[in-house]
């Protein structure tokens, strides 16, 4: 069997790489396949080697083990690791690996049936989409892959693992990268292929070989979209009949071998819902998607500001939201629109943007975005939601879907996302940042808090300025924090003071 090292994809984006190797234990406690698959193998992200460890005072750059544990486990978990975004439950957490480990704090060990219950849905969710979870006994790294809208989430880390003594440990430090689909699947499904080909040889009677061998076939064959489409969201097998005929038009992805390479946008919303989500909401947002197609588009004044290299805002979502909607107040003259306060209403206008209002069972959709070149560019607040009951949290909503509109296109020329939590958490971050500053830019702000009659640190000072700003008192309190004008002693007594009011409020009535 050739031992030399093969590689797929490349290390400065995505590397998977592989080489087999005589069994040290010469098929002692392993199955034919186990043993006869023995070697070693490195993942790389960004030009960093994902398996890089220390043991025992020396540096390790590949991990040594059965290959077939890894090999099946993408087979078995191959739709999921690249079609499913949602995690089992609505998680604010960056990305895959982080929402897991706050899963172990919250649910796992607790016997109460309803916790318990979900500590089995994210095990479950685990086991699809972390690689330990396929180790059976081999110092695995810390990694998990996910979709993300049409990107490829790897997320990393150096937790521990269990039954290992400190002597062994990664040496890459936690992160994450957003990769196109294709130069994830691509490298992975190729380097799967061939480690299966250069086992046939020896393996091609063993029953576990045959087996690994059919499941990469079936990755290959032709009638997997429905299946991939219900990976990433659970709304469209709940379709009937006739909503899923007047939608097909706008739901057909973008496929290549093995995998869906650009979702579209109606599928990239359903994703964005909750799995849950009534046939009576679909049938609501559904004709509203169809009817702003075919309306228009863009407009002369509004496409010059859409984002031509929209990027993931995977590191620092709250200060890319910031720039942005700095960016955009600098570039339309903010005189025209920040008189006394940030009239979104009156952007949205001269931008030739729609909004309009909804009724939703689910009162946990806070907004719709549609915008796209045959797309009349849409925002859609759904009244049910609580923030929205009152104008400054109509027009917060306005401008977190204004930033959708702006700068999540990604890879299509399309956007359609429903803002809730269901909603990949880095871009509704994103969203919220851009909107608050966008509302609360410095040069309204600056000018306001100098003629405030009393403190800003106050309860007084800070419903006088959300007052005049037209904006929610908890959201200035934490823009205020974000800019430095309050600390983190101020913020909590102001928070503790408004929910004491907020209370007293309440008895009283």
């Amino acid at each position: 069997m050739n031992t030399e090292w093969r590689t797929f994809g490349h290390r400065n984006d995505f590397a998977f790489e592989y080489r087999f190797q005589p069994d040290p234990d010469a098929g002692k406690a392993a199955t034919a396949l186990e043993s006869g698959s023995w070697g070693d193998f490195r993942f790389w992200v960004k030009g960093r080697n994902l398996c890089q460890h220390h043991h025992k005072g020396e540096m390790g750059h590949e991990i040594s083990w059965y290959l077939s544990p890894l090999l099946n486990w993408l087979s078995e978990n191959w739709n999921p690791l690249f079609h499913e975004e949602c995690f089992p439950l609505p998680c604010d957490k960056r990305n895959a690996r982080i929402g897991y480990m706050d899963s172990l704090r919250r649910y796992m060990g607790d016997t109460d049936p309803v916790v318990e219950a979900r500590g089995e849905a994210w095990f479950g969710w685990w086991q699809r989409h972390a690689l330990r979870s396929c180790r059976r006994g081999g110092l695995f790294p810390d990694l998990f892959f996910r979709r993300m809208v049409d990107f490829s989430e790897i997320s990393w880390g150096n937790f521990p693992v269990e039954g290992v003594g400190n002597d062994f440990y990664f040496t890459i430090p936690q992160g994450d990268a957003y990769l196109p689909i294709e130069l994830v699947a691509t490298p992975l499904l190729t380097g799967l292929q061939d480690a299966v080909f250069l086992l046939k040889k020896e393996m091609e009677k063993d029953e576990e070989w045959q087996l690994l061998a059919k499941m990469v076939t079936t990755i290959l064959a032709d009638g997997q979209l429905d299946a991939r489409l219900k990976c990433y969201t659970k709304a469209i097998s709940s379709l009937d009949g006739t909503v899923l005929s007047s939608i097909q038009n706008f739901i057909k992805p973008i496929e290549e071998i093995g995998f869906i390479r650009r979702l579209s946008p109606a599928v990239a919303m359903f994703g964005s819902l909750a799995p849950e989500i009534s046939t009576k909401d679909l049938e609501i947002l559904i004709p509203s998607y169809i009817h702003a197609h075919g309306k228009g588009g863009d407009s002369d004044r509004l496409r010059p500001f859409i984002s031509t290299t929209p990027e993931f805002p995977a590191n620092d979502p709250f200060n890319s939201g910031y720039d942005a909607a700095l960016d955009l107040l600098e570039t339309v003259q903010a005189a025209d629109f920040t008189h006394e306060y940030t009239d979104i209403e009156k952007i949205c206008a001269f931008f030739n943007i729609t909004i309009d209002k909804v009724v939703l069972s689910d009162n946990a959709i806070r907004g719709i975005a549609f915008a796209g070149h045959s797309v009349t560019p849409t925002i859609l607040l759904n009244t049910a939601h609580p923030k929205n009951l009152q104008d400054e949290g109509r027009r917060f909503s306005i401008g977190h879907e204004l930033c959708h509109i702006l700068h999540d296109r990604f890879f299509g020329s399309e956007v359609a996302i429903a803002s809730g939590p269901w909603a990949p958490a880095n871009i509704e971050k994103r969203a919220n940042a851009f909107s608050a500053m966008l509302l609360m830019p410095l040069d309204l702000i600056n000018p306001l808090i100098r003629s405030l009659p009393c403190p800003l640190d106050t309860l007084d000072g800070i419903h006088s300025l959300a007052k005049q700003l037209r904006v929610g008192r908890r959201a200035l309190v934490w823009h205020l924090y974000n800019l430095s004008k309050l600390d983190e002693a101020q913020r909590l007594n102001l928070e503790q003071t408004m929910r004491a009011s907020e209370e007293g409020l309440q008895r009283h009535e």
